[in-house]
């Protein structure tokens, strides 16, 4: 008896052990009630760790037997790969294989119970006496995939004893039937993208960054392969990596795979990559994917690979190109890790998206480029003519687009301006700065500072329009962004001249979307130009005295010359 009892339990514990499938705890007994054991006898058992949503099913490997008396003892549910007693009913030490296919090949199990829904983080569920095995299926959404567990429903006598073989129990033998309760083991799937740096290696903030026209971005994307066991099903494991971008990036079509730290050369029989016009999509085969679950020693002895040893990390890069969107319109890019979760079918699995955010700055630009909320039109510079700065408040119009801007009766159309960058954002001095070129429209406004990143610039006007003078007067503009965590732009602020000239902030609801932008009171500073025709000649009112004085004396000449000689002929 105590030889057959040390058996039993060391295939309860074996079942555990083999797939580190729980941290079991004896739940609280009941009362002795004294009655006869039945088939109908149902201990409760506990499943704690899970997530609202998950699905529990309870397949049943180790069944009581019940005879006249009651109890008769266990037996194994009969399967083609396992026994769990020989002939004369004496247990065996099952092989962690034997027992994989009981998890691989559930259509041998006939007793089912399930599925049960998790109610909050716990499943309870009344059981036959025996042993269970429970399979979850995760609610998607949930980024999760869940190891087997193997769950009991055993008989205790009076004395505490667990009780095997049965048939000394009656009613006056009094008993409890007790189930226990488990924790389980699962998996998060990583997926994590962040910008590792741009041209200039410098990085504002991982999840979001502002880039000139032209800069590459360089991205990288961590996430780890599940391992999935054998009751995964064939042909229902799947994980992909995807990137989806806006028309303002253009990717560069040089997606590197590296799994456990060493890069994974592109092989058909390991994954394929597919280049799109605006993104990427690696998908992994399930016979790499199931390769990757388990490793061999030199020894031959196969163990579980780490969560290091299934790490994934993809590099990749994107250039800012001329259709980017400016200030808070941001440039998006997003990643998604789609992989499979469901043991029993394939169906779309679950995934982990993930999104970086790319910004550009423009003067005298839409503060929300081409969306409506708040899409102004700013006016941190405005060429005006000899007027000087207009009086009174610009009148503000919207346009058919939706664009509200200012309309001044004396802004001035057609003056050149460069705006060259001098230092990044951190202050450093920048050799052969990128150079940007615009022209004033009706409104003076400057058309062409566009595509900016944060740093200091000078503007300096180049042409001016037929009919002015050129203003030669060197003006310092400075452009500076915060980013809140997410990496969507918390504010930024334009200086010219060491003006406060325009600070906005965008307030966001749960979803990234902008619901209010707060524009700082306005310091625009206004650029004259002068009319050539009203301009004073050097020396002023003097040069016209010389002028006069100069052509009365050659006028007094020519009269004394053509007097002397009248007079010459009257001789």
């Amino acid at each position: 008896m105590k030889k057959l009892f040390k058996q039993l339990t060391s295939i309860m514990v074996a079942m555990m052990m083999v797939f580190a499938f729980c941290v079991p705890t004896f739940a609280g007994m009941t009362d002795a009630t004294g009655k006869k054991t039945a088939s109908t006898d149902t201990g409760t058992v506990t499943i704690n760790g899970l997530q609202e949503g998950d699905q529990v099913t309870f397949y049943q490997i180790v069944k009581a037997n019940y005879d006249g008396t009651g109890f008769a003892g266990f037996e194994a549910v009969k399967d083609k790969t396992i026994e769990l007693f020989d002939k004369d009913g004496n247990a065996i030490y099952p092989s962690s294989a034997q027992i994989a296919d009981l998890a691989k090949d559930t259509s041998k199990l006939t007793t089912k119970v399930g599925p049960v829904a998790a109610t909050g983080t716990t499943v309870t569920q009344d059981l036959a006496a025996g042993e269970w095995m429970a399979l979850v299926t995760p609610e998607t959404g949930t980024k999760t995939i869940y190891n087997p567990m193997v769950l009991s429903v055993y008989y205790e006598d009076s004395e505490g004893k667990t009780i095997i073989t049965g048939g000394s129990i009656s009613a006056g033998d009094k008993y409890t039937i007790n189930g226990t309760s488990s924790y389980v083991k699962k998996s998060t799937i990583p997926g994590d993208k962040k910008i590792t740096g741009n041209s200039k290696n410098d990085v504002a903030n991982e999840s979001g960054d502002d880039h000139a026209i032209g800069d590459t971005v360089n991205f990288e994307i961590t996430s780890m392969v599940p391992s999935y066991g054998p009751e995964y099903k064939p042909n229902t494991v799947f994980y992909n990596i995807s990137d989806k971008m806006d028309a303002g990036l253009t990717y560069q079509d040089d997606a590197k795979v590296y799994i456990g730290g060493s890069e994974t050369p592109l092989d058909a029989k390991n994954y394929t990559l597919t280049n799109n016009a605006d993104g990427f999509k690696i998908e992994f085969t399930e016979a790499y994917i199931r390769s990757l679950a388990t490793k061999t020693d030199a020894e031959g002895k196969v163990t579980a690979t780490t969560d290091a040893e299934r790490k994934v990390v993809v590099k990749y890069s994107a250039k800012i190109n001329e259709n980017a969107t400016v200030n808070f319109d941001s440039n998006d890019n997003t990643m998604t890790v789609n992989f499979a979760n469901n043991p029993n079918e394939k169906d779309n699995g679950d995934k982990v998206e993930d999104k970086t955010h790319q910004y550009t700055f423009e003067i005298d630009g839409r503060i929300n480029g081409s969306q409506k909320v708040d899409n102004r039109k700013t006016h941190e510079i405005i060429k005006v003519n000899e007027k000087g700065e207009p009086v009174g408040e610009p009148t503000w119009v919207t346009d058919e687009a939706g664009t509200t801007e200012t309309k001044i009766d004396n802004g001035l159309a057609g003056a050149t301006f460069t705006l060259t960058m001098t230092k990044d954002r951190k202050g450093n001095a920048i050799q052969n700065g990128k150079t940007y070129t615009a022209t004033t429209d009706s409104n003076g406004y400057f058309n062409g500072f566009t595509g900016l990143d944060a740093g200091t610039y000078t503007l300096k006007e180049t042409e001016a329009p037929d009919g002015y003078s050129l203003n030669t007067q060197e003006h310092t503009v400075v452009i500076t962004a915060v980013y809140n965590d997410d990496g969507t732009l918390q504010s930024y602020e334009i200086k010219i001249d060491n003006q406060n000239t325009s600070h906005y902030t965008a307030t966001y609801d749960s979803n990234k979307t902008i619901t209010k932008i707060e524009v700082g009171e306005p310091v625009t500073t206004y650029i004259k130009n002068t009319k050539l025709s009203t301009l004073p000649s050097t020396g002023s009112i003097g040069t016209y005295l010389f002028t006069a004085i100069g052509v009365a004396a050659v006028a007094m000449g020519c009269y004394m010359f053509l007097s002397d000689k009248k007079r010459k002929r009257v001789r």
